[in-house]
């Protein structure tokens, strides 16, 4: 638990800086429910519920959505906005659910995975508490790469750091949940959506340490990433506010656990 990465500091922001634009919330949640098959009967699970940006809006098409967290702060915003939604919420670590076995109709994992060092211990824990036929729908996004000369400016002033993932890494997470025994079924629900950012926006971010992988990152280490992005863009834009149009791609793809 304590090397799993918490989001207590991310508690004010967190919606401002990773919310969908409006309306998008519940197209999410319905790519969800058809990947996952649920129903207006379905018992959910949700690990890392944060602040309910997933569950809130997902809790009008099923039964229940139950969450656990490692940040009370997170949890405490989802009570803030939460209104009559059936949403349940346990301070709690993947690795050791709290909760009994054979529970639920579907764990949902969203941007979790790679936040938790021994995330072979979590997708067992999902497994354990996942009734009999039962899905993990795995989320993730994946973005238009339209700062990529920013990142790659970011990345060349920080060439031992290993970014923020401490657990199963993104680009290996079909792989890794193919290697533990968990199954794909059928194909990903994708759902697009379109936002617009700055350069400015993008700087201004890494140097409030917005994102989880600048949080470990030294005074030092951070002044000089960021003078490193900034110099790309006075190098590769007009001005730091040229407005850029990214598209978002969200996916769900529903897992069956490893036999017994």
């Amino acid at each position: 638990m304590a090397q799993s990465i918490a989001f207590d500091r991310a508690a004010d922001y967190y919606d401002d800086t990773r919310g969908f634009p409006p309306g998008e919330e519940t197209r999410v949640a319905d790519a969800i429910c058809r990947a996952g098959s649920l129903t207006s009967d379905s018992r959910v699970l949700e690990i890392g519920i944060g602040t309910g940006r997933i569950a809130l809006p997902l809790a009008g098409r099923v039964q229940a959505v139950y969450g656990v967290d490692l940040s009370l702060p997170m949890m405490q915003r989802l009570r803030a906005k939460q209104d009559s939604e059936p949403v349940y919420v346990a301070q709690g670590d993947a690795t050791r659910l709290p909760l009994a076995a054979a529970q639920f109709d579907a764990v949902v994992s969203v941007h979790v995975f790679h936040l938790i060092p021994d995330w072979q211990s979590a997708l067992h824990e999902v497994g354990r508490v996942l009734k009999s036929g039962g899905n993990l729908i795995h989320c993730w996004s994946v973005p238009d790469n339209v700062h990529q000369v920013l990142w790659e400016a970011w990345r060349s002033a920080l060439p031992n750091q290993e970014g923020h993932e401490v657990g199963m890494r993104f680009e290996h997470s079909p792989t890794a949940l193919h290697e533990m025994g968990w199954k794909a079924q059928g194909d990903p629900i994708t759902h697009a959506y379109h936002t617009t950012t700055t350069p400015r926006q993008f700087a201004e971010r890494l140097q409030n340490r917005i994102w989880s992988q600048t949080w470990r990152l030294t005074d030092a280490q951070l002044a000089q990433a960021v003078g490193a992005v900034w110099e790309a863009i006075r190098e590769h834009y007009d001005t730091p506010d040229d407005v850029l149009h990214a598209s978002t791609a969200y996916f769900a793809q529903a897992y069956q656990p490893p036999a017994s």
